[in-house]
């Protein structure tokens, strides 16, 4: 662990890339901050963490997204205990699992916290969540699947079959506001944007917002997306007075880092709901977002990943209607 002026922390696996990105990513000295960052980490072999961002207010703590591995959920604990202040609040920015898996390992430590989230986490328990069951199932039994998938697809069944652990005891339907102290966080809902229900987070105090898969490094996640709430969503974050956006996945950037995200994603996305090839909307990430890109070892990668967004997703009729409610 790391700090900047004894105020901002972070938890990172991936804190040796600094340099490669400066450019873009938050410096040390840009703001000092009243929160602890925990990176999430995105490997190729199993299931990714979110990032997750802890609050310490005079008596308590409050978490934004909590991860879903175990060893992830468990440095959010451990700060907490160190504090000896309780968690009282979690908000989870979405439904996705790399999220919110960690709730209930929170809540079994601290009874008391109440989470804040969209209400769209029900419906994505009776649909999307839910599809892949018996195939998870099916994999639990084959010998040939390597530990760490079949531990990761426990983590998914515990979760689904928990639903107290992820439906909110506060629902976030529209702008409000959270207490921490004399801190007071600015919640906000995009009805349909990398998910049905994104919540994302203003603290003014610091002028940072925290945006949950809203934005995600290298590439923008579509498996849930509506491309067009998204960049509206994108639009509204941009118009407010920041200096610093966490996002879900990847290290914390500055304004300017996010408006060039923007500007990618929605000539990205505008290209994907047009007509040209698949090749020359990949290259328009590739080129527009090659600072983000960069962040990521392998640009196979992010390659491989926006062809299948643009075929299997954003060019489909059915998805495009479901993402965005239509």
């Amino acid at each position: 662990m790391t700090s900047n002026q004894g105020q901002w922390h972070c938890v990172t696996n991936r804190g040796a890339r600094m340099g490669m990105i400066a450019a873009l990513t938050l410096t040390m000295g840009l703001a000092a901050a009243p929160y602890t960052f925990i990176e999430g980490k995105l490997p190729e072999d199993v299931q990714p963490d979110g990032n997750s961002i802890v609050f310490e207010g005079p008596t308590e703590m409050l978490v934004i997204d909590t991860g879903r591995h175990p060893e992830h959920t468990d440095k959010i604990i451990a700060l907490a205990k160190a504090r000896n202040k309780p968690i009282t609040a979690i908000i989870n920015t979405h439904w996705h699992l790399d999220h919110a898996t960690g709730n209930a390992r929170i809540r079994a430590a601290y009874p008391g916290a109440k989470i804040y989230a969209s209400t769209a986490v029900e419906g994505a328990l009776k649909g999307f969540l839910i599809r892949n069951v018996d195939k998870a199932k099916a994999r639990l039994e084959d010998p040939s699947v390597p530990e760490a998938r079949k531990a990761d697809t426990r983590l998914y069944l515990g979760a689904i079959n928990d639903p107290a652990n992820l439906i909110p005891d506060q629902p976030v339907k529209g702008p409000m506001s959270l207490k921490l102290g004399e801190r007071e966080l600015q919640l906000h809902l995009a009805k349909y944007a990398a998910t049905e229900g994104d919540v994302w987070v203003h603290d003014p105090a610091s002028k940072t917002v925290f945006v949950g898969d809203l934005v995600v490094v290298p590439l923008p996640f579509f498996d849930t997306g509506c491309a067009e709430g998204w960049r509206q969503a994108l639009a509204e974050i941009d118009k407010l007075d920041f200096q610093t956006l966490v996002p879900g996945h990847g290290l914390p950037m500055d304004h300017a880092a996010f408006s060039k995200y923007r500007s990618a994603f929605d000539d990205f996305t505008v290209c994907a709901e047009g007509s040209l090839p698949t090749a020359s909307c990949v290259a328009t990430w590739m080129q527009k977002g090659a600072a983000f890109v960069a962040m990521h070892p392998d640009p196979r990668y992010s390659e491989e990943a926006l062809t299948y967004y643009v075929d299997q997703v954003l060019r489909v009729p059915s998805k495009r209607a479901e993402y965005c409610g239509k």
